[in-house]
C-alpha cells in the first residue's frame, strides 16, 4: 500500500513495504523526480538501509560466537511488518521495532523509525534510532534513492551531471565481484566540479566516495545551473549508482560502508559501524530539494 503526504508545493508517496519512497511530484508542472520501478531492470526505488549498509560478509554477523544471518542492506527492506503511522497531512511515520524475528538477524533491542516530512519544496527523510539494550548497540544506516534520470523529456542520461562542492579529484572505492569493497581504488574524473554522468561511467558497479569533506550534491542538466539538490549533513560516505537500462541515478548517503573483503564477522569489529550507547537515540537526516 502506498501512502502519501503532500504540501502546498510537493506530493509523495511511501510504500508500506520497506518504507520506500516511490513518487515526488511537483503539484504545480506534475513532474516526476522518482523512477518508477521497471521490475525487468530493478525492483526498488528507495531502499531504507539499517542496521547494514551493501553486502555483509558471507551474508552473516556475529554476536559474542553467535552468528545471525543478515540479508543485503539490512532488515528493513522488503519488510512488511512496518508500523505507519499519518501525523499529519505533510509528515508520517515508519517504525520498526525489535522482535523475536528481528532477533533472528540483529541481537539487540532497539526502535527504528523512518519519517517523512514535506517543508516547502523539499522532502526530508529523517531517520531515528534508540538503543533500547544493555550494551552498546553497532549499526549503520543510510538512504538508496533513485531520481529520476532523465528528468526532463527529451534529453539523455549522459546530458545530466552531478555537481559537488568541491573541485578536487574524487577516488572511488570499488565492489569485488562478491559485491564486498575490494582494495582497488578508482579515480573518477570531474570538469568544474561536476561528474559528468554516462553508463560507462557505472560499468564496474556504484561510486563509492568515502570520507568525503561535503554535504550535498546536485543532480542537473548540464545546460541548467538548477535541478534536485540531495544535502546529507553528517553523512562520511556518499555513493551513485544506476543499471544500464535504467533510467535513474541513486544518490545515496551512508554512515557506514559495506563489508570489505577482509572484513570481520564479528559485528562489533566491523571497520565502519557505530556504536550506540544503550538507552541512548540518534537522528540524521537526508533533505531533497526540488529547485
Amino acid at each position: 500500500m502506498v501512502h502519501y503526504i503532500e504540501n502546498d508545493k510537493l506530493i509523495c508517496g511511501i510504500e508500506s513495504v520497506g518504507a520506500e519512497i516511490r513518487s515526488l511530484i511537483d503539484k504545480e508542472t506534475g513532474q516526476e523526480y522518482i523512477w518508477q520501478i521497471d521490475n525487468s531492470i530493478w525492483g526498488s526505488s528507495s531502499p531504507v538501509l539499517f542496521p547494514a549498509i551493501g553486502t555483509i560478509k558471507s551474508n552473516n554477523i556475529s554476536y559474542k560466537g553467535v552468528s545471525y544471518a543478515m540479508p543485503k542492506h539490512g532488515m528493513v527492506r522488503n519488510n512488511d511488518r512496518l508500523l505507519f503511522k499519518q501525523i499529519s497531512k505533510d509528515r508520517c511515520r515508519f517504525t520498526l521495532i525489535s522482535s523475536e524475528e528481528t532477533k533472528k538477524q540483529y541481537p539487540f533491542d532497539f526502535r527504528f523509525d523512518i519519517i517523512y516530512e514535506l517543508i516547502d519544496n523539499r522532502l526530508v527523510m529523517k531517520f531515528e534510532v534508540e538503543n533500547k539494550d544493555e550494551v552498546p548497540m553497532p549499526f549503520v544506516c543510510g538512504g538508496h534513492t533513485a531520481y529520476a534520470c532523465p528528468v526532463v523529456k527529451n534529453t539523455l542520461f549522459s546530458d545530466f551531471v552531478i555537481e559537488l562542492p568541491t573541485k578536487d579529484s574524487l577516488v572511488s572505492a570499488t565492489l569485488g565481484a562478491s559485491g564486498l569493497l575490494s582494495n582497488r581504488k578508482r579515480i573518477v574524473t570531474q570538469t568544474n566540479g561536476t561528474i559528468a554522468l554516462s553508463k560507462s561511467l557505472f560499468s564496474e558497479d556504484a561510486l563509492i566516495f568515502a570520507n568525503v569533506d561535503f554535504e550535498w550534491v546536485r543532480l542537473r542538466h548540464n545546460k541548467s545551473t538548477k535541478g534536485i539538490v540531495v544535502r546529507f549533513r553528517g553523512y562520511p560516505h556518499l555513493a551513485l549508482w544506476t543499471k544500464q537500462q535504467g533510467d535513474f541515478i541513486c544518490i545515496e548517503p551512508w554512515l557506514g560502508l559495506p563489508d570489505g573483503e577482509d572484513e570481520p564477522e564479528d559485528i562489533t569489529q566491523k571497520n565502519t559501524f557505530k556504536k550506540l550507547l544503550p538507552k541512548r537515540k540518534f537522528s540524521i537526516s537526508i533533505d531533497t530539494e526540488i529547485e
